[in-house]
C-alpha cells in the first residue's frame, strides 16, 4: 500500500521501506515505526519521532482519559491512512505503557534493572487512569518499599549475602524513587524510601546518585526534599542515642536473672558486663565501619540483641560475656518495642501524612 498521507515514514520491515522511500516528502521529518504496531490497528499514536499503530477501541476500554482524547481530535493529519493522535510523551515510555496494556506486567519486578520500565508504566498508568495496571505496578513495588517492619526486615535480608549488605545491587536507589512516588501520589511508599536514604552519609544525599550501568545520568533531589531527609536523619540518630542511654548504658540485670544470686561475684557481673560490651560496640559505630551499615538505627537496635545471640558476630571482636537467657529475652522485648516505635514515627519524621501507618498486613 502506498503511503499517501501527511507524514514521511521509515517502517521497520523491508517491504514497507521500499514503499516509504518513494513517498517521503522532501525536507519532511521522518517518523519511525515502533515494533509495537499492528497491521489491523486503526489509530496512529505519535510520540516524538516514533509512531505506534494501535487499536482505538482497545485503548478506550482501558482508559477513559484516552477515550476522551480520541473523541475530541484536534489533529486532522493521516499516517498510513489512519487518524493521528500526538501525545506529549517520550516514545520509549509510551512503548512501555502500551506493552503493559497489550502484554501485561507479570514479567517485571522492582529490581534496579526493571526500574526505568516500571517507572514509565506507573507514570502513564496514573496519568491515563488505567487503574488495574497502576495497582499491579504498586503491588510489585510494595515489598521493596514496605509499610510494615516485618516486610522491611525481609527486604533487608534479601539484600544481604554472606554477611555483606548490598542493597544497590538489588533495589533502585531511593533518590530515584522519591520523586516518582511524589509524582504518582504513592505517598505510602515515601516513609521507607526516606528512611533508606537517611542511612546514607549527608554528602551522598546532597550530591545525588548515578547508576553504575549508566554513569552519564545522575539523579538529584531538590533542596526541599534534601532538607526533609536530613531532618529525619537527625531524628533517627537522636532516637538511637536515646535507646542506648535508656536501654543499654548501665542496664541492670532482670529481676529474674539466672546469675544474680550466684555466690561467685564475677558470675553476678556477667549480665551487666555483656550489655556494657554491646554498648561499646554500638557507640563506636561498629555497625557502620565493620558491617557496612552506615547510620542505620533499625539495624543497630536489632544488632544490639543479635550480638548476644551469635556465636561469631560477623566482623566484630569477640564478645566475651553473654547475658543469661532471662536477661536476653527481657532485652529482646525492649528491642522489639523500640524498633516498632521507630517505624511508627517514620511518617512524622519525614513529613508524610498517612492515615494507615504502619500497615498491619501485607507489605
Amino acid at each position: 500500500m502506498a503511503v499517501s498521507d501527511d507524514f514521511s515514514t521509515n517502517q521497520s520491515d523491508a517491504a514497507s521501506n521500499s514503499e516509504d522511500a518513494g513517498s517521503m516528502k522532501a525536507g519532511a521529518p521522518v517518523y519511525h515505526r515502533h515494533p509495537l504496531s499492528f497491521e489491523d490497528g486503526n489509530l496512529a499514536l505519535l510520540a516524538q519521532d516514533r509512531y505506534f499503530i494501535v487499536h482505538r477501541g482497545f485503548l478506550c476500554r482501558h482508559s477513559q482519559v484516552l477515550q476522551t482524547v480520541f473523541s475530541n481530535p484536534t489533529d486532522t493529519r493521516k499516517l498510513l491512512n489512519r487518524p493521528v493522535v500526538e501525545v506529549e510523551e517520550k516514545w520509549a515510555d509510551l512503548g512501555c505503557f502500551l506493552s503493559a496494556l497489550y502484554d501485561g506486567v507479570t514479567h517485571l519486578s522492582s529490581s534496579i534493572e526493571d526500574f526505568a520500565v516500571m517507572a514509565a508504566i506507573l507514570r502513564l498508568s496514573t496519568k491515563y487512569e488505567v487503574e488495574h495496571v497502576r495497582i499491579e505496578i504498586l503491588r510489585k513495588l510494595a515489598p521493596t518499599w514496605p509499610r510494615n517492619l516485618l516486610s522491611w526486615d525481609i527486604r533487608e535480608s534479601n539484600a544481604t549475602n554472606a554477611g555483606l549488605y548490598k542493597p544497590r545491587a538489588v533495589y533502585p536507589h531511593p533518590i530515584m524513587v522519591i520523586p516518582l512516588f511524589r509524582e504518582v501520589k504513592a505517598y505510602e511508599f515515601l516513609p521507607s524510601a526516606f528512611y533508606d536514604l537517611s542511612r546514607c552519609v549527608a554528602s551522598d544525599i546532597v550530591s545525588g546518585w548515578s547508576y553504575p550501568a549508566d554513569p552519564s545520568t545522575t539523579w538529584h533531589l531538590d533542596m526541599d526534599e534534601i532538607m526533609i531527609v536530613l531532618k529525619g536523619k537527625e531524628q533517627a540518630s537522636r532516637y538511637l542515642s536515646t535507646f542506648i542511654v535508656n536501654e543499654l548504658e548501665g542496664r541492670e540485670p532482670s529481676s529474674s536473672c539466672l546469675l544474680k544470686d550466684d555466690p561467685d561475684p564475677l558470675k553476678r557481673r556477667i549480665c551487666p558486663a555483656a550489655f556494657e560490651a554491646v554498648t561499646f560496640e554500638i557507640v563506636r559505630d561498629c555497625n557502620g565501619v565493620v558491617c557496612h551499615r552506615v547510620t542505620d538505627p533499625l539495624f543497630a537496635i536489632l544488632d544490639a540483641y543479635l550480638m548476644q545471640k551469635r556465636d561469631t558476630p560477623i566482623g566484630r571482636g569477640r564478645i566475651t560475656f553473654r547475658a543469661c537467657d532471662v536477661c536476653r529475652e527481657e532485652f529482646a522485648h525492649s528491642v522489639e518495642t523500640a524498633r516498632n516505635t521507630l517505624w511508627q514515627k517514620l511518617p512524622s519524621w519525614f513529613g508524610v501524612k498517612l492515615e494507615n501507618w504502619p500497615q498491619t498486613t501485607g507489605p
